[in-house]
């Protein structure tokens, strides 16, 4: 019974003991494994929020600046010659203009509410009261650029590059 005590036991409860600490360790790191996923799960979404948001903007405004576009092509207008004050002006694109401008605000009012204050006040400080919708544009995307990739040296009117009618 002595040498049960005396070598048994010592060893069957060292043994235990590790066992013990092995199961709490895992526990520990199960439970900061799901934090990390969590925290993931949450940027996935948000970046993904934030794409739709772009997405809507991008839409929203290279539609209407196509429809400018072509009325100055068709007009035999210098390019990025239309002002909003020429758009009020004419019915054909007085309408376009409004519902532009109508979509744009729904946009932003939800980037106001889902995007994060940073990224939301470069894209409001985007919006200048210009009469240039190319320029309006291109601020536009540089901020939307900058919100993603904040060491960009990309700048909209200079490093982005269209098609030609």
């Amino acid at each position: 019974m002595g040498l049960i005590v005396k070598h048994f036991l010592p060893s069957y409860f060292n043994q235990k003991g590790r066992n013990l600490a092995t199961k709490e360790d895992i526990g520990k790191i199960t439970k900061e494994i799901e934090t990390v996923k969590t925290i993931y799960r949450e940027k996935y979404d948000l970046s993904k929020t934030e794409r739709k948001f772009y997405n809507d903007m991008i839409t929203h405004i290279q539609g209407f600046l196509v429809i400018i576009k072509r009325y100055e092509l068709t007009n035999g207008l210098a390019k990025n010659s239309v002002t909003k004050k020429v758009v009020m002006e004419t019915p054909e694109l007085k309408d376009k203009y409004l519902n532009f401008i109508d979509s744009a605000n729904e946009t932003i009012a939800r980037a106001f509410v889902f995007l994060g204050e940073n990224n939301y006040n470069l894209l409001h400080n985007a919006i200048p009261e210009s009469d240039n919708f190319a320029q309006i544009r291109y601020n536009l995307l540089t901020a939307m650029r900058r919100s993603i990739h904040s060491e960009t040296k990309f700048l909209a009117d200079k490093d982005s590059h269209d098609f030609k009618y």
